[in-house]
């Protein structure tokens, strides 16, 4: 059985169903009971319950071989429950702990790097045999679909600072690969990029050229309409904190990334931007 946690955002759902269809049987958990429709998606099992809570957590890992974690991201206990999960591995004999971190962990002023970072430095610690794996932001972030239909690319940092990225797919890819295959991945740790280096210009145009449409970049005043509201709590501020840096850094420093070993590890070239593009608008044809 493979533990799969936060199975119910983008990235969960994404690794139940790659490991799932590589043949393995898949406990997919998550505090959501929106997690339970994964059945339908080939997890073996849905659990309901809360990475803060040490006796879900038990629950979670009984007769698991291993672990697939990732951390809900901008979330102000992240860190936390990401030792929490490598404890309660570690108390059950888990035989192999991949760790879902993100390209320059060391990268602190950022806030979901620091609870990444904070994570492995644990991890690194368990004695557990573990693989790392330490993905790009997504292509998926950008919704292809919209930015067509709206003739507009809307970021909120500077359009001409290039940023590399990589398809979530290929990540899950690895994902199921590192599961798979073991021994051969433990004690590893995966920087995984694409090979694409664009800014939102020719991000733009890509979209574009693939679409037959005109699409423009446009810079967005940040939060774009995604305010707190009148009495935040603990997790809105923090996610809007989280975000204020990761957008400046973007802004000022775009972010970047080798492709090298993405490539290595999936026996063929990362799949570029264009070709996410192409993918995105076959998935909406009727």
């Amino acid at each position: 059985m493979i533990l799969v946690t936060a199975a119910n955002g983008r990235t969960g759902r994404s690794v139940v169903r790659t490991l799932a269809r590589a043949g393995h049987r898949v406990r997919a958990f998550d505090i959501s009971t929106d997690v339970e429709q994964l059945v339908d998606e080939g997890a073996a099992e849905a659990l309901v319950g809360d990475l803060l809570d040490p006796d879900d957590l038990r629950r979670a890992v009984e007769g698991v071989k291993a672990v697939v974690h990732i951390g809900p991201p901008m979330h102000p206990r992240e860190a936390e429950m990401g030792h929490g999960v490598v404890a309660a591995a570690r108390q059950a004999g888990v035989e192999h702990f991949v760790q879902f971190s993100v390209t320059h962990p060391q990268l602190e002023p950022l806030l979901n790097h620091q609870a990444k970072l904070a994570v492995e430095r644990v991890l690194l610690l368990s004695r557990m045999p573990f693989t790392i794996l330490q993905p790009m932001h997504y292509m998926q972030n950008i919704d292809v679909a919209r930015v067509v239909a709206d003739g507009i690319l809307r970021q909120p940092y500077s359009l001409d600072t290039r940023l590399a990225h990589v398809d979530l797919e290929d990540v899950t890819e690895v994902a199921a690969k590192v599961v798979g295959e073991g021994r051969h991945h433990h004690h590893a740790t995966y920087e995984l990029c694409g090979d694409d280096f664009l800014n939102a210009h020719e991000l733009a145009q890509a979209i574009s050229a693939e679409s037959g449409r005109p699409v423009a970049a446009e810079q967005v005043p940040f939060p774009a309409g995604a305010t707190a509201g009148p009495r935040p709590s603990e997790e809105d501020d923090y996610r809007l904190d989280a975000l204020f840096r990761l957008f400046d850094h973007y802004g000022r420093y775009g972010i970047t990334g080798n492709p090298n070993v993405l490539g290595w590890l999936l026996g063929r070239r990362p799949t570029s931007f264009a070709e996410y593009v192409r993918r995105s608008l076959a998935a909406r044809r009727p």
